[in-house]
């Protein structure tokens, strides 16, 4: 009798083993974090601007906002970082002009865009964030932003008409969409390979991932 109680106890505790690794299983996959990748961010369009390393098969996209200063910051580091490596990787930056908050994030997004009808959008983007201070307190940044064309040597004649034409229009428009498309609500953000970058929250964590790649 004596030896069927401790058989019967250890099948209980056994039992109880059992169940408790079957509950800490099924609480670490209900509780991990989702990974929610995103490919169609990978399909590069000809009308996206692209540096680093072309062809590359890792795709590091950002959605900016030029009067953002987070984003200011962010470009400054990765300006910084591509003075002495260049990541295996290549960059897109893409348009998220917060207009509900960054009134003037739009029209420097057509600055930038015309510049880059010039093949001197990265160009203007630096002198966009660079400049960030001066013209985000203007009531009209136009005047500014002419003036930034010129130290580039830009047309500035057709600066100006590119500046306001439907095709610089439509292709922030399209960033947004897809942007909005995806849930972004926040700039800057970044994905790599489809794969939203929620857990960089520092630049060394930054700086490890693009000497990773």
């Amino acid at each position: 009798m004596e030896n069927i109680n401790i058989k019967n106890i250890l099948v209980a505790i056994g039992a109880i083993i059992t169940t408790f690794i079957f509950l800490f299983f099924v609480y670490k996959l209900t509780n991990a974090p989702v990974q929610t990748l995103f490919p169609e961010i990978d399909k590069i369009r000809a009308s996206d601007h692209v540096k680093w390393k072309l062809n590359s098969k890792n795709i590091l996209v950002e959605y900016s906002d030029f009067e953002c200063p987070a984003c200011r910051d962010r470009h400054n580091f990765l300006n910084e970082f591509e003075k002495t490596a260049t990541p295996n990787a290549t960059l897109v930056l893409k348009n998220f002009p917060l207009f509900q908050v960054h009134p003037l994030a739009e029209k420097a997004a057509y600055a930038a865009e015309a510049a880059g009808l010039q093949n001197k959008y990265w160009e203007m983007s630096d002198l966009l964030f660079n400049n960030q201070d001066s013209w985000s307190t203007l009531g009209d940044p136009t005047n500014y932003f002419i003036d930034l064309a010129k130290k580039l040597n830009l047309d500035i004649n057709k600066f100006k008409t590119d500046s306001n034409s439907q095709i610089v229009k439509d292709k922030v428009d399209a960033d947004l969409t897809e942007g909005n498309k995806i849930g972004i609500n926040a700039t800057p953000t970044f994905f790599l390979n489809g794969q939203k970058l929620d857990n960089i929250t520092s630049l060394d964590q930054f700086t490890k991932l693009l000497k990773s790649l």
